[in-house]
């Protein structure tokens, strides 16, 4: 029977990419094992998913539209009898939260962007039970090429993922246009979250970085004030990668 993961990613290009890299387990690992990949985006669904008990890993981003999953390790989800590994994965996880998740049950932290190749170690490790012989990622990251820096040099996967986003980048135009007509500024920072880290994925270091500076604005944004700037500039550069294609 294939290993069972669930997904909680709020994110669909996040939750692409996660499927691509499964798709080249076998060939990195031979012997591990055969995966279904369940995918959930809020906090409701993953409780109700745990609760049905099964799955062999966890991979949970933090942020999610109704909380943090952080609600989840609280709970002792991950220190329950006999609760599968946890790996959080996420890009607003700083190093010094690190041993807090470790004490709640989380047996690895990955920070968006992660390599490819670490994405794959990960599952190779934690599905089978004991650590791989790793690639040094240093020897993958030369220059500044998105496809040697995150795809492992498969340029095929990374035009699969690249294909994806584009067409997705039109639902996270609808949201961030809707969140801004709204004046919803928690809604603005979802958005802004997980466009920073598609956005270094795809190479596009520059619009990563406007991308997390609008999150952090709209994150310290209080009622009252007017939005953050930084959507407009943002969508128009998103809308041209989509018009180039």
């Amino acid at each position: 029977m294939p290993a069972r993961l669930l997904l909680i990613e709020d994110d669909a290009s996040i939750a692409r990419f996660v499927e691509l890299a499964l798709e080249e387990l076998p060939g990195h690992d031979p012997a591990a094992p055969a995966v279904e990949l369940s995918v959930v985006r809020r906090l409701a669904d993953a409780r109700d998913a745990l609760a049905g008990g099964g799955w062999q890993l966890v991979v949970s981003d933090l942020m999610l539209p109704d909380g943090s999953a952080e609600t989840l390790l609280a709970e002792g989800l991950a220190q329950a009898a006999g609760a599968p590994p946890w790996v959080i994965f996420s890009a607003g996880v700083h190093p010094d939260h690190h041993a807090a998740l470790a004490a709640r049950g989380v047996v690895r932290t990955l920070r968006k962007p992660v390599p490819l190749i670490e994405l794959l170690d990960t599952f190779s490790e934690l599905l089978r039970g004991r650590a791989l012989a790793r690639v040094p990622i240093a020897a993958l990251t030369t220059g500044v090429d998105p496809v040697l820096q995150h795809f492992g040099g498969d340029r095929a996967l990374y035009e699969s993922f690249r294909t994806g986003c584009l067409d997705r980048f039109a639902d996270d135009l609808a949201q961030g246009n809707a969140a801004v007509a709204s004046g919803d500024a928690p809604a603005l920072r979802r958005v802004a979250h997980g466009l920073k880290a598609v956005l270094e994925l795809l190479g596009h270091t520059d619009l990563a970085a406007q991308a997390r500076a609008l999150e952090m604005a709209a994150a310290d944004w209080t009622p009252g004030r007017p939005l953050p700037e930084g959507w407009l500039s943002l969508s128009r550069a998103l809308a041209e990668l989509r018009r180039r294609g």
